[in-house]
């Protein structure tokens, strides 16, 4: 995930375009939605030619990747500060779930599944978006485990609380509200669950 990402090759890096395609692409997501997300749409958002859009990324899936990235990128920046904020007397597990929350109301994480919608019946852009999320699942789970005590969990273990935490808030966000409430019921389950699994 921290490699470089997709829809960045060396001699692109330097030029405006790329960018502007990129933040066109997720305000189009955002607004549009998938279906509806066409290379004109990008085009006129990032006040460029459609043909723009292939001449940078290759094809329409090519740059959903892109995207995809990109918003990955910025989640993974935005779950950084987060933890770099977090009180140092709160409970890790507590913590943790917390920041994913927050995480996953940020306004373009949306935008991972309004991709996945898409992947369904696409099978080449759900295998590279799998991959995608994957990394990002690792990232994740590499960052949490700076919270004192979460390292020490198996590592299977913590992958899954971290992907069961990540597919939890995604799918509750679709409903709206403050996630935070839920915390607290969240948050009991599993340390009860915890203290089975640990125990065995």
């Amino acid at each position: 995930m921290r490699s470089v990402p997709v829809g960045w090759h060396p001699r692109r890096r330097g030029r405006e375009t790329v960018p502007r395609l990129l933040d066109a692409g997720i305000e189009s997501l955002l607004e549009l939605g998938s279906a509806r997300c066409t290379p004109q749409a990008v085009g006129a958002r990032a006040g460029v030619a459609p043909a723009a859009l292939f001449h940078h990324f290759g094809t329409l899936e090519d740059f959903y990747i892109a995207v995809a990235e990109e918003v990955a990128c910025r989640q993974l920046v935005a779950m950084q500060s987060l933890l770099d904020a977090a009180p140092p007397d709160e409970e890790p597990l507590e913590t943790a779930l917390r920041l994913l929350a927050e995480l996953s109301s940020n306004r373009v994480s949306v935008i991972f599944l309004d991709l996945m919608g898409a992947a369904r019946t696409d099978p080449v852009l759900a295998a590279r978006l799998d991959a995608l999320m994957e990394a990002y699942r690792r990232d994740i789970q590499e960052m949490a485990a700076q919270l004192p005590g979460l390292a020490g969990l198996p590592s299977g273990l913590f992958a899954d609380l971290v992907q069961l935490a990540l597919d939890l808030f995604r799918g509750t966000g679709l409903r709206g509200g403050d996630q935070r409430e839920r915390l607290p019921l969240i948050l009991a389950l599993l340390q009860g669950r915890l203290a089975v699994l640990l125990d065995d």
